[in-house]
């Protein structure tokens, strides 16, 4: 039995330089719904957590990409809570967030490691108490160090790189047929 791997992908192109000053708390972003728990308990209990700072989704729409606006914004921000979904695989959020600067705040199975960028993720239990989560938010802040974010951030943006990835999926693809 064989499997071939592959995560989501970043355009470099799009991704700010980084830069540590002048950043805010916490961002949390996405689509709300039953599929992500966390996300859901998080928007309802906001008040709770006033580091935390709630950016709308934009809804989907012929409008264009909204890619390159979402990872500025997140470049404001030192901490992103990017939840993975009930099903428990990793969201491009996660690569975005870390790409833009951003320590990762995510319910993201412990079993699911991603390459390169998982020592900047921070992970919690959906089950998790709010106030539990709060403080590890604030933890998060607080102990935001910028050059491990600037190491993770270009590590983010070399690994997760579309070409780079593109190309790494077409050779395993074709080992995997090489093998048969």
């Amino acid at each position: 039995e064989h499997l071939v791997r592959t995560y989501h992908t970043i355009d470099p192109g799009i991704v700010p330089k980084y830069q540590a000053a002048g950043r805010k708390p916490c961002v949390l972003s996405g689509a709300v719904s039953g599929a992500y728990p966390l996300r859901q308990k998080l928007i309802n209990y906001a008040w709770a957590i006033p580091e935390m700072s709630v950016l709308k989704h934009p809804g989907y729409h012929r409008n264009g990409c909204m890619t390159p606006d979402y990872v500025r914004e997140l470049s404001q921000y030192k901490v992103a809570v990017c939840t993975s979904s009930v099903y428990g695989y990793a969201l491009r959020k996660i690569i975005e967030a870390t790409a833009a600067g951003c320590r990762v705040l995510t319910d993201l199975p412990y079993d699911d490691v991603l390459p390169m960028i998982d020592g900047n993720l921070v992970r919690v239990s959906p089950n998790d108490p709010i106030e539990k989560i709060g403080q590890t938010i604030r933890r998060m802040v607080r102990d935001y160090d910028p050059a491990w974010q600037a190491f993770y951030a270009a590590a983010a943006v070399a690994y997760y790189d579309y070409r780079v990835r593109g190309e790494a999926l077409a050779r395993d693809i074709e080992s995997l047929r090489r093998r048969y």
